[in-house]
């Protein structure tokens, strides 16, 4: 799946929600979620815990650009009774790399998710996701640029790394080898996680 993807800097997002009030997006609520980051040498890879109640494996490939990019990601829905198994060889095989937990307040607009993040020890951050799946590229492109004009976000810092980056360079963290990830580890996964203990 792709996306055409945006993160800025926000202190107070006040503005922000009475601008998507005004523009009449949609409101689904705050939700928790906390991801685990591992040493993948091709993109990145991370288990996300959904309120304690959802969990994904998921990949994602994109370049580290100031302005918008497109994301490429692949998500794998991994079943509550399995998320310790598969955590536990995700570590093995991959190594933890670094946990990022945040207060994620998800607005929609048409084909845009717009993410009101807090996040733990990095601050307040509004990314945008535009998801280009299966959709004309150009039109997904301008409904883009449109939100980004509605939000006023011209005059936002702008980042070009994941959370698991800026949380990285903060803290200085020094990484293991980093391990190229395979499709083919999925059945080794699940497999492993779905035969009885």
């Amino acid at each position: 799946m792709k996306n055409i993807e945006l993160k800025v800097k926000i202190d107070d997002f006040k503005e922000i929600k009475s601008l998507l009030k005004k523009m009449e997006a949609r409101h689904v609520g705050e939700m928790y979620q906390k991801d685990t980051y591992f040493n993948c040498k091709n993109g990145r890879l991370k288990i996300r815990n959904i309120n304690n109640k959802r969990f994904e494996l998921i990949l994602y490939k994109r370049p580290d650009k100031i302005n918008e990019k497109i994301s490429d990601y692949e998500i794998f829905p991994i079943k509550p009774e399995e998320i310790d198994s598969v955590q536990s060889s995700m570590n093995k095989r991959f190594g933890e790399r670094i946990i990022i937990e945040k207060i994620r307040d998800l607005w929609i607009f048409r084909n845009t998710r717009i993410h009101l993040d807090e996040v733990a020890s990095l601050g307040s951050f509004l990314e945008l996701e535009t998801v280009v799946e299966n959709r004309d590229f150009k039109k997904m492109k301008t409904e883009f640029n449109k939100v980004f004009d509605l939000l006023d976000l011209e005059y936002f810092k702008k980042y070009s790394n994941s959370y698991s980056d800026l949380l990285s360079e903060k803290s200085k963290t020094n990484f293991k080898k980093f391990v190229k990830f395979d499709q083919s580890i999925l059945v080794e996964l699940f497999t492993h996680a779905s035969k009885p203990a």
